[in-house]
């Protein structure tokens, strides 16, 4: 049930250079290449189909993906008058959580510099009313002439998921779904058939945010190896999904979508899924990314999925000399993580000899009881695509056509 706000006043209040007042609800002006969900997003708010009906109600558009850079719109935050005392009396809301939630979104927004002033100070609160609470159905599809657009789900455990099921696309027929984290030319995916569904992929690419992973300096250009990563696994995700595949992006970065140049610029915006921000710390990454896999596989697991794969994909460092093909690790305590691990390596192993006769291929299987292999309850492939410092690897790496030839390749391991 959407919030319901007891006491709504027309308030003035002055915000920055991107957040207006319009009556008693906050607005934003939208930028370059934003779309409503991007919108949202900047401005902490979920992006699924509750948040969006509301703005596209309270702004009166006539279609929901059209909105216009540099004109200003109302957001689904309602502007409440602070009484010193608490949100709940201020607001009429008497849930604690809730109440809580809100009082966090606020200070997020000061933090992130959306709001100029502590809502204690301004004595203004900036109330959701359509963040929390939104039905189920209404999170996880909005579908318009045969089509569906990816909305974030979020679980009682309150971790977003990336993309709906499969299963349900398949139970509606559905066979284009939009994805946005794909980036331009990339974001259409057309489901191919429905040979995947009911397998559910949770796809982690290495490193991110404030850890760039293996870098190389004396490139061309600078190579970072979280980039890199990050493109193999969303071209992966994406064939997937084509297969009517459930797949839970681990790590996400808004503004990178699949990419073709040969050098990605290296950034440190990418998120935990659900808008986590990354942690600097090593053990609290990893633990907070086996803790998001654990949880989305529990929640699919109470659904009925029977079949799990998690899949994490880096790039190695090593010295310049040293040449090395894909390589793989599994958890010795678990059969299938071994069998996964075998299945690829025996892939790649026949591409080598079809695509690079006489070559020879060393890639290896290892059991390996680093952090993700040991902690990551679901059944996991630890994959290591080349040596970023190796001239011959970083081609590989540098087309985009190797970059989605490995994604293939990991792909057809997979679902075998």
């Amino acid at each position: 049930m959407l919030i319901r706000i007891l006491l709504l006043v027309i308030a003035t209040v002055f915000f920055t250079s991107n957040s207006y007042s319009s009556e008693n609800h906050a607005v934003a002006k939208v930028k370059k290449g934003e779309n409503i969900e991007l919108l949202l997003k900047r401005h902490l708010l979920s992006p699924h189909n509750c948040n969006i009906k509301e703005f596209v109600k309270i702004n009166k558009i006539t279609s929901k993906n059209k909105i216009i850079a540099g004109k200003i719109y109302k957001l689904p935050l309602v502007i409440v008058p602070f009484n010193g005392k608490n949100i709940r009396t201020s607001t009429g809301i008497n849930d604690l959580q809730i109440a809580k939630k809100i009082e966090k979104l606020n200070t997020d927004l000061l933090a992130k510099g959306i709001r100029d002033q502590h809502f204690k100070k301004s004595k203004k609160i900036w109330v959701p009313t359509a963040e929390f609470g939104c039905a189920e159905d209404d999170i996880k599809i909005n579908i318009e002439e045969s089509e569906i657009k990816v909305k974030n789900d979020k679980s009682e455990e309150g971790i977003s998921s990336a993309v709906i099921s499969g299963t349900e696309l398949k139970r509606k027929g559905i066979k284009s779904i939009h994805v946005p984290l794909m980036g331009a030319g990339y974001d259409e995916v057309h489901i191919e058939d429905f040979s995947l569904a009911g397998e559910v992929y949770y796809i982690i690419s290495g490193h991110g945010g404030p850890d760039p992973g293996a870098v190389c300096n004396d490139c061309p250009s600078k190579m970072c190896e979280d980039e890199y990563a990050y493109d193999v696994a969303l071209r992966l995700a994406r064939n997937l999904m084509q297969h009517g595949a459930t797949v839970e992006m681990i790590v996400q970065d808004e503004n990178d979508g699949i990419r073709d140049e040969k050098y990605l610029k290296c950034d440190h915006d990418e998120k935990t899924l659900g808008n986590k921000v990354i942690p600097l710390g090593q053990k609290a990454r990893l633990q907070e990314r086996a803790y998001t896999v654990n949880k989305l596989h529990k929640k699919y697991k109470k659904k009925g999925f029977k079949v799990h794969k998690a899949i994490e994909i880096h790039v190695d460092s090593r010295s310049k000399n040293t040449r090395q093909d894909v390589f793989f690790y599994y958890n010795k305590h678990n059969k299938i993580s071994k069998e996964l691990a075998n299945s690829v390596q025996k892939v790649f192993e026949s591409k080598y000899e079809t695509h690079q006769k006489g070559r020879g291929y060393t890639g290896f299987v290892e059991d390996r009881g680093i952090y993700m292999v040991r902690n990551v309850t679901p059944p996991i492939l630890f994959v290591e695509l080349a040596n970023i410092r190796n001239a011959s690897d970083q081609e590989r790496l540098l087309l985009n056509t190797n970059r989605q030839a490995l994604a293939n390749w990991l792909f057809e391991g997979l679902r075998k």
